[in-house]
């Protein structure tokens, strides 16, 4: 049976191979009949020779191969074929330099799944390949919607999508990842003053639908970066205020607000809100900030979100708002509840799966050991994908000549049997009458494939808009990187492919610490460390010696992932806790032998890795609270009735960030198990009241 199936998969192949050839070749439509009667491999019979046909069609489509459908004069009425312009990339002329830093730039950026792999292996680049299993630079969520978005933006197409419970549709300006989340910017037509919003993709009800092409003008000045300058007090679960995102209604009187925060988030405060709100740094490692806020109920809620770590300094009557919040929190009575008590017992209760968004606090971690993962059989490759491959294949041999087929396997990440077999059916494609001009012309003597005359098969395709997204992003997030080189290979590639394929419109915010130098070129040296670190709930760093495996950004945050041979075990450690850093001078010891396991779960995007220490905590809250708390869940979101949520979450630090993520969340939001943790909410406010009462 599996031998029929492979059999069958490798004629599927050889068809559509011939297919692009013969469509591609097409001075005019061809229809269904003359296709299966010319195509190599196609069943006999009308019906069955139409349903082969459109299989391979929708097939060929989702590879972003663009087959046109036109009218035809007789009974025949439908022709098909590729028109070149459609399929072929514009010639973007790379050298090798530029080629060879998309490269790295794709290896060092983890986006999921293999579209920015794709796109460099269609440029053909003949450079070398980087080595797999590197650990990333940066990790960032991947969302089906991103690439047709990002495709959108280039063609300044109109784009429609449900959100917030309404259709929207949209001019796409730009698309950014900021505070953990990736975000569409746009003018919404569907607003009464049809102004300038923020869209999170993670929150679109559906897949995006892409309108006309050119649609509309950029306005003159549009500056990305600063349409996306946004606080993360105007990030919160109540209805958007005004410079939220559905800023709608006048504006408040601003507020000046002092106020300081002491070392523990000092550094991720000041680079969360940017330097123009910090007034000075204290001897202690406290920030002392001036900010001012219109939007003072969400900018409160803010506050108390950070626990005894802040302090409003003025004025007076904000500080006094502050105040009695955290009054009530400390004087609100709580029990441990059964949690089968109160769910609500209508059928719709639903499950709402979970995914990697976080709220600002959401993943301040000193990290723990990761939890094992149940690993999937991997799926055999596909007709399609196997195609995909060999297409890639040819652009790089039109360009090398020849080359070694251990060679060519390594570079392709295939098995050298599974690529010899692709390459001699290949050797056997082309177009009629199929004489041997007419065939692909290899060569495959023992461990060398010499090609000869590809025609056009030796031209790349164009890119699908995933992975145009994935390259461009790539490229993006490694010049976000603090040190990276503007002017360089990498931004002058990215600089060529945005002027033949359009202007992406697309931005990657990261942040940046003193420490995160230092730590870096301890990964590339190898090199052990010792450092003074900040743990969640610590109120005076410790002293750590780590072996450094990687410092990666997640979720627009540095971490340093390291042995820590305190807990003589893996830990993640974020680095703007990271007050100083010192050399040892001796090579690191234990990151050389990390299981399978724990390298799989350090290259997910989410910060937390999971404690087998920690426990898991119920908590019920309010339904608007839900984006708050849905990167942090184990089994998604469960409705219970009457407006509120209840979720699990694993705690391995209740003092510290689970109690400060119940000051965020508010009154309304409880725990009802364990009984340990009912009060960690009330504890978090009673120690930031203490620091209040000092005076």
């Amino acid at each position: 049976m599996q031998q029929v199936a492979t059999a069958a998969r490798a004629d599927r192949l050889e068809r559509m191979t011939n297919l692009v050839l013969v469509l591609l070749e097409a001075s005019r439509p061809l229809s269904l009949r003359e296709i299966a009667s010319t195509v190599v491999g196609y069943p006999q019979g009308k019906e069955a020779s139409r349903q082969a046909f459109e299989r391979d069609k929708r097939a060929l489509r989702a590879l972003g191969i663009p087959i046109s459908v036109e009218t035809l004069a007789g009974e025949d009425q439908l022709g098909y074929r590729i028109h070149p312009e459609d399929y072929y990339l514009p010639e973007l002329r790379l050298d090798p330099d530029e080629e060879q830093a998309l490269s790295f730039a794709v290896a060092a950026v983890q986006l999921g799944g293999a579209a920015g792999r794709d796109a460099v292996a269609k440029l053909g680049a003949t450079g070398e390949v980087p080595e797999p299993g590197l650990p990333p630079i940066a990790v960032l969520p991947s969302l089906p919607a991103l690439g047709p978005l990002h495709q959108a933006v280039r063609d300044r197409a109109i784009v429609r999508f449900g959100y917030r419970g309404r259709r929207r549709e949209v001019e796409p300006y730009g698309l950014t990842f900021k505070f953990t989340a990736w975000y569409l910017v746009g003018r919404d037509r569907t607003a009464p003053d049809e102004a300038l919003r923020r869209f999170r993709v993670d929150r679109f009800e559906d897949a995006p639908v892409l309108g006309e092409l050119e649609a509309f003008e950029l306005p003159a000045g549009f500056d990305l970066p600063e349409a996306v300058r946004f606080l993360p007090w105007q990030l919160g679960s109540r209805p958007a205020g005004p410079r939220g995102e559905e800023a709608e209604g006048c504006e408040p009187a601003p507020v000046e607000v002092t106020m300081v925060v002491d070392a523990r988030l000092a550094r991720s405060v000041v680079g969360t809100l940017g330097a123009g709100s910090l007034q000075a740094w204290e001897p202690s490692g406290a920030a002392r900030l001036r900010i001012v806020t219109p939007e003072q109920s969400r900018f409160v809620d803010w506050v108390i979100g950070l626990g005894d770590t802040a302090e409003v300094l003025a004025p007076p009557d904000l500080r006094a708002v502050v105040v009695r919040r955290l009054e009530d929190l400390v004087a609100r009575p709580r029990r441990a509840t059964d949690p089968a008590s109160i769910r609500h017992s209508s059928p719709g209760t639903r499950s709402v799966p979970t995914d990697a968004t976080t709220q600002l606090e959401a993943g301040i971690l000193d990290g723990h050991a990761p939890a094992p993962k149940r690993t999937l059989p991997t799926p055999q490759a596909t007709a399609g994908d196997r195609l995909n491959r060999l297409l890639a294949i040819l652009v790089y041999l039109a360009r090398v000549g020849e080359a070694r087929l251990t060679d060519l396997a390594a570079r392709f990440s295939v098995s050298s049997t599974e690529l010899l077999h692709d390459l001699e059916l290949a050797a056997c494609c082309g177009v009629p009458p199929y004489t041997p001009d007419q065939l692909i012309d290899l060569l495959i003597d023992e461990d060398r494939v010499v090609a000869e005359g590809l025609r056009e098969l030796a031209h790349p395709r164009r890119f699908t808009p995933e992975e145009g997204f994935a390259l461009a992003v790539a490229a993006r997030a490694l010049l976000a990187v603090p040190g990276a080189d503007d002017e360089g290979d990498l931004a002058s590639a990215l600089a060529k492919l945005e002027a033949v394929l359009g202007s992406s419109r697309l931005a990657v915010e990261v942040d940046s610490s003193p420490s995160l130098g230092p730590l870096r070129a301890a990964v590339a040296s190898g090199e052990q460390v010792e450092i003074d670190y900040f743990g969640a709930s610590a109120t005076e760093p410790s002293t750590r010696l780590v072996d450094p495996y990687q410092v990666v950004v997640r979720e627009g945050k540095w971490y340093l992932d390291g042995w820590c041979h305190r807990a003589n075990g893996l830990r993640r450690f974020q680095v703007d806790r990271v007050q100083a850093v010192r050399p040892t001078g001796r090579r690191a010891e234990n990151v050389g032998s990390l299981s399978e396991p724990e390298r799989e779960a350090l290259s997910r995007p989410e910060a937390f890795l999971g404690a087998s220490e920690a426990v898991v905590a119920t908590i019920v809250l309010p339904s608007e609270a839900r984006f708050a708390v849905e990167g942090l869940v184990t089994d998604g979101l469960e409705e219970i009735g009457e407006g509120r949520l209840m979720a699990t979450i694993p705690v391995s630090d209740a003092e510290g960030w689970f109690g400060r993520l119940l000051l965020l969340l508010g009154p309304e939001a409880e725990v009802i198990d364990p009984p340990a943790l009912v009060d960690a909410g009330a504890r978090a406010a009673r120690r930031a009241l203490a620091r209040y009462n000092q005076q």
